[in-house]
């Protein structure tokens, strides 16, 4: 009989000692609970570094017509961010809390493939945020594209909220207010 208990006994160490281990690590974790910085140059230096990865995921969702015609988009590479705001005449929009947005400046690197070939297309944004008592929030972009190969001039601004790169904003923000950003 004794036999036995010195295998069952290492089973239900085996067992207990992960268990343990795990629940250490998750009351670990949650006493470092992140928020999102209220600190728009804080908030910006983050949301820049992440924006090509969730970019990257809005293009995976939505551009099956693309990928059907063997083009493929990435989003490489997203500039600092520029927060002299531009001296310009009111601009139409929803305002959110009757705040003022901040108006913050970027570029980002987009590579294409297709056709054996690849582009590179530099893009200008103009984002307007502006903090809510729920967090930052997206009051709208404007976007202007160019080609860098083609020397052509970069295509007047048109209003991109809804657009690949308003969208990746739009969803990291919520991710920083549900304080899953790191």
């Amino acid at each position: 009989m004794q036999a036995w208990r010195s295998p069952i006994l290492a089973i239900i160490l085996f067992l207990i000692i992960p268990i343990k281990l795990v629940y250490g690590e998750t009351n670990q974790s949650s006493t470092n609970s992140f928020s999102c910085p209220e600190d728009l140059r804080q908030l910006t230096s983050l949301l820049l570094k992440d924006l090509p990865q969730y970019s990257n995921r809005v293009i995976q969702r939505t551009q099956t017509a693309n990928r059907e015609a063997g083009i493929r988009n990435f989003i490489v590479t997203a500039s600092q961010a520029e927060f002299e705001p531009l001296d310009l005449p009111r601009i139409r929009y929803n305002q959110i809390d009757n705040r003022e947005p901040e108006q913050v400046f970027f570029t980002v690197l987009e590579r294409q493939y297709s056709n054996k070939r690849i582009i590179n297309i530099q893009t200008y944004h103009w984002l307007f945020l502006t903090q809510t008592s729920n967090g930052w929030q997206t009051v709208m972009m404007f976007s202007r594209f160019g080609n860098s190969q083609a020397g052509q001039p970069s295509t007047p601004p048109r209003e991109t909220t809804n657009g690949i790169i308003g969208q990746g904003v739009q969803l990291w923000l919520k991710d920083c207010r549900a304080g899953t950003v790191r």
